[in-house]
């Protein structure tokens, strides 16, 4: 009997959409680690929309110093997220979406196809999802990216939608500079980009958050739903209890760089070099081919600053 029941009360799926009202990066990503630890998606899901202002996002296995142009990125916070892949910029012409699920009934493949129905039946755009699981246009063009975390028992698949976003500022962040590191870090792909305005310039944040919720809303799926509707939510302790906690840590240095792999940089100068070792964002050995004392950075947290130090040092050597 217990059974029965157990099945007959699995049999509704509660579906809802969450809009943040926050454009903090630390704050929604500390806001989606928190549903992802915290709530129960055994018979819900939710989606949930977020947008930041400026600002560069690494996957969990990145290394920031590989992935960012740090000579751009003066005023732009970087941030590292839960889930792996690429590195991706946000501001407030990027629309974020994050779909929850119990892990059994996880389906990105599901996700995506509901964003390409709706750009197709809102804004007449096609689009494709490729092998990459990428939603582009003509095949060539990449609107969004997707990335995941599965665990157990929630799981979450995650995308951007490129709607007018600052494309210069894009390319400049991420243009690599450093090409002297080796590492087994996630290394991203370059990809050529398009904002869904340049196909449809009546695209806009505000009316593709709708369409996209009630999309989600009311596709139908193996269980009967219960539309919850659209939720705005402001990220805070108070409402989210162990919020400030996570938060906190996503702002961290220890999280930022400090989990970045293992990885070694090699800085050249008139025919002499130094390789720096580091290890969870901290310099652990020096190598050098020329007799300058560089011992004392042992220890220290590695920055651009050093690399830039060591090569004005190596120049004084003729």
């Amino acid at each position: 009997m217990a059974f029965i029941i157990r099945r007959f009360y699995s049999s509704v799926m509660e579906k809802t959409v969450m809009i943040s009202k926050s454009t903090d990066v630390f704050e929604n990503l500390a806001l989606e680690h928190w549903f992802y630890r915290h709530s129960d998606f055994t018979n819900k899901s939710m989606l949930l929309l977020w947008v930041n202002s400026n600002c560069v996002v690494i996957g969990r296995h990145q290394n920031p110093w590989l992935e960012v142009n740090f000579d751009s990125a003066i005023n732009v916070r970087i941030a590292r997220r839960n889930s792996g892949g690429g590195t991706v910029f946000h501001d407030n012409e990027n629309l974020n979406m994050t779909f929850f699920t119990n892990r059994e009934i996880y389906n990105r493949k599901k996700n995506l196809e509901l964003i390409v129905e709706t750009l197709k039946s809102e804004w007449n755009v096609v689009t494709e999802i490729n092998k990459r699981e990428d939603i582009v246009i003509e095949n060539m063009y990449k609107i969004s990216g997707t990335a995941s975390k599965l665990g157990r028992p929630n799981a979450y698949h995650h995308c951007t939608l490129l709607v007018n976003c600052n494309r210069e500022l894009m390319s400049n962040l991420l243009k690599k500079r450093e090409k002297n590191i080796e590492t087994n870090a996630t290394v991203s792909v370059t990809s050529d980009v398009l904002n869904l305005t340049q196909i449809n310039n009546k695209v806009c944040i505000n009316r593709l958050m709708t369409a996209v919720g009630l999309q989600y809303l009311k596709t139908v799926g193996n269980k009967t739903t219960t539309d919850q509707g659209f939720n705005y939510v402001t990220p805070n302790e108070q409402t989210f209890p162990g919020f400030n906690e996570i938060k906190n840590e996503m702002e961290s240095w220890e999280w930022r760089y400090g989990r970045t792999p293992k990885f070694n940089i090699t800085v050249k100068c008139n025919e002499q070099s130094v390789i720096l070792s580091v290890k969870s964002g901290i310099i652990e050995n020096v190598v050098t081919t020329c007799n300058i004392k560089l011992s004392n950075l042992v220890n220290e947290k590695f920055n651009m600053n050093i690399v830039e130090e060591i090569k004005r040092r190596l120049e004084t050597i003729k």
